[in-house]
């Protein structure tokens, strides 16, 4: 596998990444950006706040929140329960039981002034990026 890596990483340098330079600096920064993991609860709960735009199941929540690689989740799904079970008592997003029994929860006026305030006050911007890849 690495040697497959190293080959597509020479073909990009001839190709794609021809014209982009980076300084030291910005490969640091860079470097130390990927290797930071992510799972503050504040971001987690920015991330949860952008996929509830659209009304979701804790069950598609934690399948959208493993794709933007929190995994915090995994082998815990009840820690998600807990936390939308907190935004909900916050105000931030509500939730209503469908017909067939099966809960839903959906951002509401209050959590999305929050998520706007949070994505302005981003300063490294990767908050903004991750709700960009929602779905």
């Amino acid at each position: 596998m690495e040697e497959r890596l190293n080959k597509l990483r020479k073909s990009m340098e001839k190709s794609t990444f021809k014209e982009l330079s980076f300084s030291e600096k910005m490969r640091k920064e860079i470097h130390k950006q990927i290797n930071m993991p992510d799972e503050s609860d504040e971001l987690l709960t920015v991330a949860i706040l952008q996929l509830l735009l659209h009304e979701k199941t804790g069950y598609e929540l934690t399948g959208l929140l493993r794709s933007r690689g929190f995994k915090k989740f995994e082998d815990n799904e009840g820690s998600l329960y807990t936390m939308l079970h907190t935004l909900e008592q916050k105000r931030l997003i509500a939730s209503c039981w469908n017909e067939d029994g099966i809960k839903f929860y959906q951002i509401i006026d209050k959590g999305r002034k929050y998520l706007r305030k949070q994505e302005k006050d981003s300063a490294s911007g990767c908050i903004v990026i991750k709700g960009l890849l929602e779905e």
